[in-house]
């Protein structure tokens, strides 16, 4: 009788992988019965929204007609667009199917030699082979959905062992049966909002930074008064690393750096969703706004929350050792209103509904220009 051991072996493993995913979920559930979730959602309300748009319809002369709880309608001299909380009259199921699968648009980028995380794609079952992937590519990686997901659910940061990446892999499969092992990319995240093939505006989450003096190292240079309490973490020494920096580096007067990606309070252990709260639409320099121009036409969209991660947006992803991350089909305008005065002027806003109703945003008149499918004349 001859005994198969891989094979019981491999059975055994697949069984202890469906126990254990048994187990993460009930404690998921339980997390969230308890109030202590580790995915921190920061959901704007429909409240948020209809002033988003009502204030926006305001500065046009539009009517803001509300049809439901979370849908409005927005008239003005015969045009009209409707708008369900973020969601607005403007691309295709197909176009949004594309943007929303991750290891897709990682390739449509890489054939247009656009930087992209170095990535494999796994499922739950072929654990084996991710684990074969992070020990022949060691680093630190995130391990998230490659599609079905939602905000930040089921992302894992800061994975570098095979224990991490296990535990990371069950928790992803509650979400999707198809995973991305993605190296992490120490930079800050930006969003760059994406209208007809236009830059109209960006935003990002700003990490921690000190300017140097041409004489004190970095680590002196964080403890000054001001500096706050940055952690030497992780998450510090890979930002640090990421520029080809340490500690110990001097940077020269008057030179700004970016010590760490993250504000401090911010760790692995939660699934963070990026909170945007710096406007750097005029950071962001001709070779990126070129390479997301030429990955949205292969996609198709005409409106997009493009993610990148770089430590300095005023330079190409190539030299900055950035990477495009997400094409985010819907607008999600929450993300763009930062300051104070964005609640009052609603930038952002107005030229989504400008677009949709064919006005010109300089004096508010109508366009004869074609309008886009979204939007259709009143009968």
């Amino acid at each position: 009788m001859v005994i198969n051991e891989e094979g019981e072996m491999g059975e055994r493993l697949q069984a202890g992988l469906k126990l254990k995913r048994i187990v993460f979920r009930i404690l998921r559930a339980a997390r969230v019965h308890l109030g202590q979730n580790r995915t921190a959602h920061f959901e704007p309300a429909v409240e948020d929204y209809r002033r988003y748009w009502e204030g926006a319809a305001q500065i046009l002369s539009a009517e803001f007609v509300p049809l439901a709880d979370a849908l409005w309608e927005v008239r003005l001299n015969g045009r009209r667009t409707r708008i369900m909380n973020r969601m607005v009259q403007l691309g295709d199921p197909v176009v949004n199917g594309v943007s929303g699968d991750k290891a897709l648009c990682y390739r449509l980028a890489m054939e247009q030699g656009v930087p992209v995380p170095q990535y494999g794609v796994f499922r739950l079952e072929e654990l084996s082979e991710a684990k074969k992937f992070l020990a022949q590519n060691p680093g630190v990686y995130v391990v998230k959905p490659v599609r079905e997901s939602t905000a930040s659910a089921g992302v894992t940061t800061h994975v570098r062992t095979e224990r991490q990446l296990e535990n990371a892999a069950v928790s992803v499969s509650l979400f999707a049966k198809e995973f991305l092992v993605e190296r992490m990319i120490f930079g800050e995240t930006c969003r760059l909002l994406w209208l007809d093939g236009e830059l109209i505006h960006a935003v990002r989450q700003r990490g921690v930074r000190v300017t140097g003096d041409g004489c004190s190292t970095i680590a002196r240079l964080l403890k000054q008064p001001g500096s706050g309490s940055v952690p030497f973490d992780l998450t510090t020494q890979m930002t640090l690393q990421a520029q080809g920096l340490s500690p110990e580096t001097v940077p020269e007067d008057g030179r700004e750096i970016l010590v760490r990606s993250l504000r401090p309070g911010l760790d692995s252990s939660r699934e963070w969703l990026t909170v945007h709260d710096d406007e750097i639409t005029d950071l962001v320099c001709p070779a990126i706004i070129e390479d997301v121009r030429k990955v949205l036409g292969m996609i198709g969209n005409t409106i997009a929350g493009v993610d990148i991660i770089t430590n300095d947006p005023t330079v190409s992803l190539r030299q900055s050792g950035g990477v495009l991350l997400e094409v985010n089909p819907g607008p999600s305008i929450h993300k763009h209103y930062i300051n104070p005065e964005d609640h009052h002027s609603h930038p952002v806003a107005v030229k989504i509904l400008s677009y949709l109703l064919q006005v010109s945003t300089a004096n508010h008149v109508l366009l004869p220009a074609k309008k886009p499918p979204s939007t259709f004349s009143e009968r």
